[in-house]
């Protein structure tokens, strides 16, 4: 099972090697400082400590450049912790500085185990990364791993839980930036990019530090309770044998919406660009009579309406928003994410497991961090079993919700001038079909930052911030729809040139290989805007589709009530 994606895809890197190739001009550093550790501790911003600096050259990709190690002492409440960070500095340099995000729970260098940021670097960016303020000894299987939220005393790591929550990406941002002014002897600008993980922590920068970056792109952003629908969808699927949905009923399932939605937009192409139009009703698979195959049966049913509704309290007040019907089959779709490609067992506390293995190899992603927030976060007994949580109980829901108010980096604040008056520009997207985090988060929130600051003006809103929602894509990549784009380069664009993009050119590449041919492209728009075709040339050319307004009433999809 692959672990998940964390890193930007990397086929987008070299889309915006192509983009960024059309906005700037690459001048060699005139670095002032040696790259050593008594040169760079020098300028390094207070609490923190260098611990190498090192010229590096990289073969693949081909890049030469000072590789900087650091770490930065942390507090809370009368606790201590360290946070890691690791900065590139390229010989050859654009004027630019980037900061990539984390996925999942971090506990690592992601983007530099992952190839990220030497890719970055070799596109001639200053570019850093964090551990968040943790390491975990779980290696990649880390992403998953919450056991930091507990010290060793069974007490809450204060300082670690808010090092995660928003502190470890602005200190490290502070001293990355520090460090790259005075390494060039230049001004600069500065960009953030992160999806999922990265994309909440894109967000948080925005509201919580406003003059941090000019520009920032959030993907696919974990925010608001994403752990409440984790733990809804988990109890659905867990609650008996009989409504537990195999990969093969997902298959069933992905087969059956396409056949009943695609066409609601007009075109037969096997992409639903807009499932908030598809009202599938999982009932027209209920298996009648004696018919028991390609069919589901009632508690089959019941768990897809679960996962549809999205979860809700006692007094129906919902927690988080359901998830989307379309494009659930693939690889990296709800068996992945959901329901799993492994059968669990039942009336068990660990279903895939014993933990840390196998349950982290074998489990779906949302249990995996369901269980372990639960665990170590809510109620700090790494014993408690997450799916005795009772959405039916105050106690329970209130203790959830307090976790997540303290959770200083929830990434809801809707006031976003301090940032856009600062002069920042924001480019978020999220695939119509992700089945990690509800895409109506998205439209959610850019719908309620709309109304806060414009009165629900979108056009205004659009000065500042654009949302591009990808019609058929997974999380922060994969699924059926032209997945793969850049929305850096504009950003790039957008920053320095006061140019905005109307629109990014999304591909797929035949079964999602970028060694293949690409097999379908399309626009995507600035969120209300859609894709419609032109009834000319082929539905699998972006130039057959043009951006437009939707009629008045889909204009907005309305706000949910936060909590």
């Amino acid at each position: 099972m692959e672990i998940i994606r964390a890193r930007i895809p990397f086929m987008r890197l070299l889309a915006v090697a192509i983009a960024l190739a059309s906005v700037l001009i690459a001048r060699p550093a005139a670095a002032t400082l040696t790259c050593d550790v008594p040169s760079i501790q020098l300028v390094a911003s207070s609490g923190t400590t260098i611990t190498s600096a090192a010229i590096v050259t990289s073969v693949t990709p081909p890049v030469t450049y000072c590789n900087v190690l650091g770490s930065i002492a942390t507090s809370s409440g009368g606790q201590t912790n360290t946070v890691i960070f690791e900065l590139g500095l390229p010989n050859t340099w654009f004027g630019d500085f980037l900061f990539i995000g984390n996925g999942g729970y971090a506990g690592s260098l992601q983007a530099v185990d992952q190839g990220n940021f030497i890719t970055t670097v070799s596109l001639g960016f200053a570019t850093a990364a964090t551990d968040t303020g943790h390491e975990s000894a779980l290696g990649p299987f880390g992403v998953f791993d919450g056991s930091f939220g507990l010290t060793s005393g069974g007490e809450p790591a204060l300082a670690a839980r808010e090092d995660f929550s928003y502190r470890a990406v602005h200190l490290s941002t502070v001293a990355s930036e520090a460090i790259t002014t005075a390494y060039y002897d230049s001004s600069m600008f500065s960009y953030f990019d992160g999806c999922s993980t990265g994309g909440r922590q894109a967000l948080v920068e925005a509201e919580k530090f406003p003059t941090d970056y000019n520009g920032i792109v959030a993907g696919d952003p974990g925010i608001g309770d994403p752990i409440a629908g984790f733990n809804w969808n988990d109890q659905a699927l867990l609650k008996s044998p009989a409504g537990y949905l195999s990969p093969a009923d997902i298959q069933l399932v992905d087969s059956a919406v396409l056949a009943e939605c695609d066409g609601l937009d007009g075109v037969v192409d096997r992409l639903i660009r807009d499932p908030r139009k598809c009202n599938f009703d999982p009932k027209s698979l209920m298996c009648k009579g004696s018919n028991k195959t390609n069919c589901l049966n009632h508690q089959q049913v019941k768990t897809l309406q679960a996962i549809y509704s999205g979860a809700v309290t006692n007094g129906n007040a919902p927690l988080y928003e359901g998830f989307m019907a379309s494009d659930p089959g693939g690889p990296d779709g709800w068996s992945e994410w959901i329901t799993g490609f492994v059968a669990p067992q039942f009336g068990v506390t660990d279903p895939w497991g014993l933990l840390p293995f196998p349950s982290l190899e074998d489990a779906p992603f949302q249990f995996s961090f369901q269980d372990q927030f639960m665990k170590y976060f809510v109620f700090n007994d790494p014993n408690y079993n997450s799916l005795s949580f009772n959405f039916r109980h105050k106690v329970d829901v209130n203790a959830l919700k307090a976790i997540v108010t303290e959770f200083q980096g929830n990434g809801e604040n809707t006031d976003l001038s301090p940032f856009f008056d600062a002069g920042g520009k924001l480019i978020m997207y999220h695939g119509w079909s992700d089945p990690a985090v509800t895409p109506l988060v998205s439209v959610d929130y850019y719908t309620a930052v709309a109304q806060r600051l414009y009165g629900g003006d979108f056009s205004q809103l659009q000065d500042n911030a654009r949302l591009f929602m990808v019609p058929g894509m997974h999380h922060c990549g994969g699924g059926p729809g032209p997945n793969v784009f850049d929305p850096l380069g504009p950003l790039v664009g957008w920053v320095q040139f006061d140019s905005p993009p109307p629109e990014l050119e999304a591909f797929h590449f035949t079964n999602n290989d970028p060694t293949m041919p690409v097999d379908r492209s399309m626009p995507l728009c600035p969120y209300p805007q859609v894709a419609v075709y032109n009834n000319v040339g082929s539905v699998n050319l972006a130039t057959s589709w043009m951006c437009e307004n939707p009629p008045a009433p889909a204009l907005a999809h309305p706000a949910r009530p936060r909590h």
